[in-house]
This record gives C-alpha cells, structure tokens and sequence, in this order.
C-alpha cells in the first residue's frame, strides 16, 4: 500500500442514508444499485461511482449516516427528486487498492496515516472512491486528517 496526503474537494450527486454501521457492507450496495439505476437524471458525465460515510466515533454509536452517488464536476443546478448534492473539502490520507481488501486497506492507510504523524478528524467525513478494473473493482479511500497549518505544506502534499 502506497500512502499519501492530498488536499481535495469532491462534488457529488446521491442519495442519502443511514443505518446500523455493521450492515453498511448490505445496505450501501443497495443504495448504489439504486443511484446507478438513476445515473441517467444526475447526467451524462456523472459516471465515476463515490460513497461518503460518517465515522464511527465510539462503541456506543451503533448507527451512521452516509451518502452514495456519482461525482459531478460543479455545483449541481438540477438536483433529481430524493437526490442531494454534497460538496465536501479537506485534508486527506489516501490510497488504491482492490474492493476485495477494502477492510485491510482502511486498517492498512490508518496505520499509515498514523507512523508518519497524522491524526484522523473524527468530525469529518470517510469517502471511497470507485473504478472499474479488469477483474473486478478498485476502491481509493480518502481519511480525513487533522493536519497542522504550521507544518510546510509541500512536504505534506503530492
């Protein structure tokens, strides 16, 4: 795994959810069947799939809220009914792996994140990012960071 700090907008059109996090891995699937069946109304440039998720911030928070949709290059002017627009900004570790290690990937970035003297922002959103790959999908996760204004920003960014 090939970690890195970026700073990065994102821009999407979805639609939101919440749920038992334990079940995000059934539920968040659905709601993106359900998005990509729509893909049509966001518009024809919409393709690249994105999910944004609430952080889970203790044992006792057995619930969170995320959204599933396509990413848009600007503010979205004609959102289709039941859909949000969402425009999220920050700082960010990120890196690229196969969906069938996603778990391990998470686990793999937070580690990383931490070793090179990052925090993560618990206030802040989780987003995944999905390609298409020649055997089967890939998944480029972006945690949120607490980064320190005072720190040389080039060092930090790629």
């Amino acid at each position: 795994m090939k970690g890195r700090m970026v700073k990065r907008t994102f821009r999407l059109v979805g639609i939101k959810g919440k749920g038992a996090f334990e079940e995000f891995g059934a539920i968040v699937p659905g709601v993106a069947r359900e998005v990509m069946s729509r893909s049509g109304e966001i518009g024809p440039a919409a393709v690249t799939e994105i999910a944004i998720f609430e952080p889970k911030k203790s044992v006792d928070q057995p619930e969170g809220e995320f959204c599933v949709g396509l990413m848009v290059e600007g503010p979205a002017r004609n959102v289709p009914l039941g859909m949000s627009y969402c425009e999220i900004e920050g700082d960010y570790a990120t890196a690229r792996g196969k969906m069938e290690g996603l778990n391990q990937l998470h686990t793999d970035l937070l580690s990383w994140a931490a070793c090179n003297g990052h925090q993560m922002d618990t206030e802040k959103r989780i987003i995944e990012v999905y390609y298409p790959a020649d055997s089967g999908e890939e998944v480029e996760i972006f945690l949120p960071m607490l980064v320190s204004r005072a720190n040389n920003r080039s060092s930090l960014y790629s």
